[in-house]
């Protein structure tokens, strides 16, 4: 299950807002707005979408799902953009504008396929070399993408457990003023918790806010995702029979896969052993034979004085 800020509006984040968080960004997996690498193989649509994302939010952009379609065989193709794909919406004027709003949107064209085979998903770029450009340059941070704070299954339950069972440490008006319940965790405090164990994440306080509200509105469907660990539960359908037969029987051979690299991984150790044990063998052979050598020098050597001037003239005697 996985919660989302769906606001557009986060360019207009101040930048204290982004210094005070103790969000930690990852390395840069690749170049800067690179395209994830081509290719790969995974279990699910949900690990590709982590992993792709994971890999952009590091390079300065972040994608979505921009649409899907079944193929002939009855996969799927899901395409995945740009979150600033699109054009922006016509604006509104101030004296009807009910709220202040921002788009992201710049109509960029950048996107890629991941596509679902019979047992696994992969990556494939689009025929025209555009799409892998963007428009724009690399955001700021992380935290500037709706896109990217997302919180999963253990995260959100995180969150009701901390709302519902946690002991606060509320120490000063403000913070006592955030806390939803008598007995809950503040969100600043629940935010720092969730960072300190998920560092790589970015978060804001109103991604909590929106998760603590996402589970008052249906706490029953909140609680079935979270026993079923289904993704994205307040936006997904639940999966039909034979998508989920399709899922176990890649998870599956994905775990057979795992094993059998480890079983190959530790096989190739074996062999190196045995190579480094046979060098080191044959190291000792030669320098036996040098030995071996040294001693044959030795002994001819002393054969050539025995058989010199003073050992004829011995003999004559």
């Amino acid at each position: 299950m996985e919660v989302e800020t769906l606001a557009e509006g986060d360019d207009s984040l101040e930048p204290k807002m982004l210094d005070g968080t103790p969000f930690v960004p990852r390395t840069p997996m690749g170049e800067m707005m690179s395209a994830p690498p081509e290719g790969g193989s995974f279990p699910t649509l949900e690990a590709v979408h982590k992993s792709v994302l994971a890999y952009c939010t590091s390079v300065g952009y972040a994608i979505v799902i921009g649409r899907s379609k079944k193929t002939v065989p009855g996969l799927k193709k899901v395409l995945f953009v740009c979150d600033r794909a699109g054009k922006p919406p016509s604006r509104v004027s101030p004296e009807f504008r009910k709220r202040k709003t921002s788009s992201r949107k710049c109509d960029c064209q950048f996107g890629f396929f991941a596509i679902e085979q019979r047992t696994q998903w992969t990556i494939r770029y689009r025929p025209d070399p555009q799409h892998l450009q963007h428009n724009h340059g690399p955001s700021e941070s992380p935290l500037l993408h709706p896109a990217a704070r997302k919180l999963d299954s253990k995260m959100v339950a995180a969150v009701k457990a901390l709302k519902e069972n946690g002991e606060p440490a509320k120490t000063t008006p403000r913070e006592r003023a955030a806390a939803d319940s008598s007995t809950g965790v503040s969100v600043n405090e629940t935010l720092e918790i969730l960072q300190n164990e998920n560092p790589h994440v970015p978060l804001l306080p109103r991604d909590i806010y929106n998760a603590r509200a996402a589970i008052n509105r249906n706490p029953q469907k909140v609680a079935t995702g979270l026993a079923e660990n289904r993704p994205a539960i307040y936006s997904k359908p639940h999966p039909t029979a034979e998508e989920r037969i399709r899922a176990d029987l890649r998870k599956e051979l994905a775990k057979a896969r795992e094993e059998f690299d480890k079983f190959k991984e530790d096989k190739q150790k074996e062999v190196d052993e045995l190579k480094k044990k046979l060098v080191e063998k044959d190291q000792i052979i030669e320098r036996f034979e040098m030995f071996i050598d040294i001693c044959n020098q030795r002994v001819m050597v002393q054969r050539e004085r025995l058989g010199g001037p003073e050992g004829a003239g011995n003999n004559g005697t």
